[in-house]
């Protein structure tokens, strides 16, 4: 493994500590309330956006389930990446979120029946990011992989506050994000006008 490689392990098991035990100690009021309506720079960009990807949030990852109820409310077709080996991930098509099923990592993930598209936005999870909107996800390289493979969608990353990072170590196919959106505030890459 190498030292970049042993760096963003380190920053993993401290941002998933850190995420889980901030996740802990919210009600659920408060825990219902978070990311229940997009903000307005996020609004915007869902509104210039036909299809919008979302991810299905496990354990004390920011939570989607609102987010797709507004892309519904709003007619915005949505899709749910499946994990498909080392490839970029495929996103599927859904109407509902009962068409999620136990993918990879029991992760839910729409079905095989679900048609793949091409999302203009796609809104990724992360372990920890930093104010350079570098993102740190599980390892696995799978949403670089997707960035790259449709670089013409907005990348927006979706976490709590406490998983900002002084600085994310980066490698060469580490993609950056274009807009960050926690509960309590939004980053926004420079020169980004939704």
């Amino acid at each position: 493994m190498s030292s970049l490689d042993d760096r963003k392990q380190k920053l993993r098991e401290e941002y998933r500590r850190r995420r889980d035990g901030f996740h802990r100690q919210l009600d659920i009021a408060t825990r219902g309330l978070a990311f229940r309506r997009p903000p307005t720079p996020l609004a915007k960009l869902i509104e210039q956006s036909d299809i919008v990807a979302l991810y299905s949030a496990t354990g004390s990852e920011a939570p989607t389930a609102n987010l797709a109820e507004y892309l519904a409310e709003t007619g915005k077709t949505m899709a749910f990446p499946a994990c498909i080996g080392n490839t970029p991930l495929e996103f599927r098509r859904i109407d509902n979120l009962d068409l999620l099923e136990a993918g990879f990592r029991n992760i839910a993930e729409p079905g095989m029946d679900c048609p793949s598209v091409t999302p203009d936005l796609i809104i990724a999870p992360m372990i920890a990011f930093d104010r350079s909107m570098h993102r740190l996800g599980q390892g696995g390289g799978h949403y670089d992989r997707s960035f790259a493979a449709f670089p013409q969608a907005t990348r927006i990353g979706l976490a709590w506050s406490v998983q900002e990072a002084d600085a994310i170590p980066v490698a060469a196919h580490d993609m950056p994000l274009d807009m960050i959106v926690t509960e309590s505030e939004i980053i926004q890459r420079v020169g980004m006008t939704p």
